[in-house]
C-alpha cells in the first residue's frame, strides 16, 4: 500500500482506473450471453488472445478491483478527482511518464 511516486496523486490513479473499467466494461461484446467476459481489451478480440489464455485468465482483470480494500478515509477515495498523466501530457503539461513501479 502506499507505493506510489511522489509525483502520482492517489486520486489520479483512481481516475485512471475508473475511465479504464468504465471504457472496457462497456464496449459492446465484453460480455457473452450468459454474462462470462470475453477475450478482448475493449469488447469481443479473439485475435488479441495468447494461446495461453482461457476464459478463467480473463478474471485476472479483478486486479484493477483491489482499490476496494481500501478505507473510505484513504485519499484513494477521499481526495478531489486529479487529471492522470495521459490527460495532462494531451494538455500541453510537461512532466515525467509514469513508470513501473520494481520491487
Amino acid at each position: 500500500l502506499d507505493q506510489l511516486p511522489a509525483e502520482l496523486a492517489p486520486a489520479q490513479v483512481r481516475e485512471a482506473l475508473t475511465a479504464v473499467i468504465r471504457r472496457m466494461i462497456e464496449a459492446p461484446g465484453t460480455f457473452d450471453d450468459d454474462g462470462w467476459l470475453r477475450i478482448g481489451f475493449a469488447g469481443r478480440q479473439p485475435d488479441l488472445g495468447e494461446g495461453y489464455i482461457s476464459t478463467g485468465s480473463l478474471y485476472l482483470c479483478a486486479a484493477g478491483l483491489l482499490p476496494l480494500g481500501l478505507p473510505p478515509s484513504h485519499p484513494f477515495w477521499r481526495d478531489p478527482p486529479v487529471p492522470w498523466t495521459a490527460q495532462r501530457i494531451w494538455r500541453g503539461d510537461n512532466l515525467p511518464s509514469d513508470h513501473a513501479l520494481r520491487s
